[in-house]
């Protein structure tokens, strides 16, 4: 464990690209619901068909790919094929079930932090789960070594209105697919690291209300002719292990190859080394690898929307999590009405997804009057 200033975080994850944003980027902002995709099984191809091509390879649109042959993959990364190749697909096809009921939460109350979360006012400090590596959301600022970014900040509002004292922190550092194990294990009280409400994730954690909305795009490089999904056709998509993306992105892109990594900064050094094409996920996130490298760009319309919320562990009969849970979600209140949350928004986002971001609206559980 390595403490910066205020704060204890241990390194869980590695980081590949942390430059400060400098490409301005806007994207249009619409209210669209996410189509969710069925999930469909995919055959593991043989490592070369991501690290291996040919110095003289076309793509699809004459898209020119100069690799070495040999150029490893990033650790932990697997291949795909594409999921019409695969003998065991079957075409994807739009999920029409409504995740609204997914998005039901509990509302807050009138305790105290100290009624709600006896065991953490305890503790004196909260231990939340965050990236270190997605501009803009969650990362180590290079010249001050302190973490920054809309999650971040959120956390250490949440941490505010505990303790009167947003550096009452430990954070860990969590890969996109470590979020739900680190809830269930018990490794962190919460998570704040782009956790996208949905039906699959509900039934392992539970959640707050959203605090974040997000759509799906495409980062392609901009030497590419690559402008929408329709010139994904035979291209290699970058996606990381256990993200909404990882099936999202077959009804995106279904003639496409797909490189799963263990995260998004592993997704960006292999488009660096042209060993993927594009990469898949929400605006939120490839505005930060955009903004890392200039050579890269957003392109074409959202493809679907979704909602980010803070991760909790679900109550069992050892441990109640609804009191964490209201805790959350009056924090997410109070920085709805009080101007907080646009501030921090415009700080972190507005740049680049445009000025006109909104706190999503919460959805609460109806309860029978105590």
């Amino acid at each position: 464990m390595i403490r910066l200033p205020h704060s204890s975080i241990r390194l869980r994850e590695r980081s590949s690209a942390r430059l400060r944003p400098q490409l301005q980027l806007r994207a249009r902002r619409t209210r669209r619901p996410w189509i969710a995709a069925a999930v469909i099984p995919l055959a593991i191809l043989p490592l070369a068909a991501c690290s291996g091509i040919s110095d003289s390879h076309r793509g699809h649109n004459g898209i020119f790919i100069s690799v070495a042959p040999f150029t490893p993959i990033p650790d932990g990364a697997t291949c795909l094929n594409p999921p019409h190749e695969s003998s065991a697909s079957q075409t994807p096809t739009p999920d029409t079930t409504t995740d609204a009921d997914a998005y039901d939460t509990l509302a807050p109350d009138n305790s105290t932090p100290e009624e709600r979360i006896p065991d953490i006012v305890r503790r004196g400090r909260i231990i939340v789960g965050v990236s270190s590596s997605l501009n803009f959301l969650g990362f180590q600022d290079p010249s001050s070594g302190n973490l920054e970014g809309f999650d971040v900040s959120l956390a250490r509002e949440i941490a505010r209105d505990i303790f009167g004292d947003p550096e009452r922190i430990d954070f860990r550092f969590l890969s996109s697919a470590e979020r739900v194990d680190a809830l269930q294990h018990g490794n962190v009280d919460i998570v704040v690291r782009t956790m996208t409400i949905d039906r699959e994730r509900r039934a392992k954690v539970a959640f707050s209300a959203p605090y974040l909305h997000a759509q799906a795009r495409i980062l392609a490089s901009t030497s590419s002719s690559i402008q929408s999904a329709d010139d994904l056709r035979d291209a290699t998509v970058c996606v990381p292990k256990d993200s909404t993306f990882q099936h999202n992105a077959q009804v995106i892109a279904p003639h496409s190859r797909f490189l799963i990594t263990n995260d998004w900064s592993d997704c960006l050094v292999a488009m660096q080394q042209h060993q993927v094409q594009a990469i898949i996920s929400d605006d939120s996130i490839l505005s930060g690898l955009a903004a890392q490298d200039s050579n890269t760009h957003l392109v074409g319309q959202p493809y679907g929307s979704s909602d980010y919320a803070v991760g909790i562990a679900k109550t069992t009969p050892g441990k109640n999590t609804d009191g964490l849970v209201r805790q959350v979600n009056s924090t997410l209140m109070r920085i709805r009405s009080d101007g907080t949350w646009q501030r921090l928004y415009d700080k972190w986002l507005g740049k680049y997804l445009g000025d006109s971001g909104v706190p999503p609206d919460p959805t609460y559980v109806q309860e029978e009057p105590q």
